[in-house]
């Protein structure tokens, strides 16, 4: 899959939601990160032939998503709220899958996902979790070319979450928005980094891990790690240092734990 934008911007009214974006992917799972405003359900609206862009292009596989209409069938595009306001029940719905040629894994989500505990509860009444569920079954149990997910895992709990993370990560032809840092670093291969419309830094994952800065665990919030402090989150440090001086703080037991820090990192810079 080739993602790719050339000095994209979308405008509402006076406010740019996107402006001058540029990048270029070819991955089979992207990733866009950022916090809230940073402009990544705008570029997945663009992304996914909903919205027309206001200046610039964007591409995915070469062509333009809004302009190809005949290509609609190739993406699939699951939002983050999902607002499911029929009165039919989620058998029913099932049952509509299954008619469905396109849609082959039904029995494993539904299995993976346990919604055969809610099958008899209709969609307008479902609990906002259970709701996102029935939006991921549609989502992942259907082929398409491109899938396209706007925060997958909002509004479920964190075992849930892990268990829809790991059916994504297996999957190709893949564009998540997410601001939960692990689940980027779980599922993607390539990473772009938002703020407030533009782009704040994109990468693979070996770029992404190549800098000599770690994320670290202090034992007590109250330790001073003497190194090149660049972010803090209470008790979780990101540091620049070298490999042997981390290897000495955690001998030392002044830290509980210790990785390369990824997203975590560069997502500090848009903050």
């Amino acid at each position: 899959m080739i993602v790719r934008a050339e000095n994209l911007g979308v405008k509402y009214g006076e406010i740019w939601g996107i402006r001058d974006l540029t990048f270029k992917a070819d991955t089979e799972r992207l990733a866009l990160i950022g916090h809230n405003g940073s402009g990544k359900t705008t570029l997945l609206s663009v992304l996914s032939g909903i919205m027309h862009p206001t200046t610039g292009r964007a591409e995915i596989n070469g062509w333009e998503p809004y302009r190809r209409k005949d290509k609609w069938i190739a993406i699939r595009y699951s939002f983050e709220k999902p607002d499911f306001r029929v009165p039919i029940r989620v058998k029913d719905l099932v049952e509509t899958l299954r008619a469905n040629p396109l849609c082959s894994n039904i029995d494993e989500m539904i299995e993976a996902f346990e919604i055969d505990r809610f099958m008899e509860e209709r969609l307008n009444s479902l609990s906002s979790g259970q709701a996102q569920l029935c939006n991921l079954l549609v989502a992942l149990s259907c082929e398409s070319e491109v899938l396209i997910l706007d925060e997958p895992t909002a509004h479920l709990d964190s075992y849930r979450a892990g268990i829809v993370d790991d059916i994504i990560s297996q999957k190709n032809g893949v564009i998540i928005a997410t601001h939960d840092i692990e689940e980027g670093e779980s599922i993607a291969d390539y990473f772009l980094v938002l703020k407030e419309g533009q782009k704040v830094w994109e990468g693979d994952r070996k770029k992404l891990f190549s800098e000599g800065i770690y994320e670290v665990m202090l034992t007590d919030v109250k330790v001073n790690p003497q190194v090149e402090t660049i972010y803090r989150f209470g008790s979780t440090l990101i540091v620049k240092a070298s490999r042997e001086e981390v290897v000495r703080m955690f001998l030392g037991g002044k830290l509980l734990g210790v990785k390369k820090a990824g997203l975590r990192y560069v997502y500090s810079k848009s903050r």
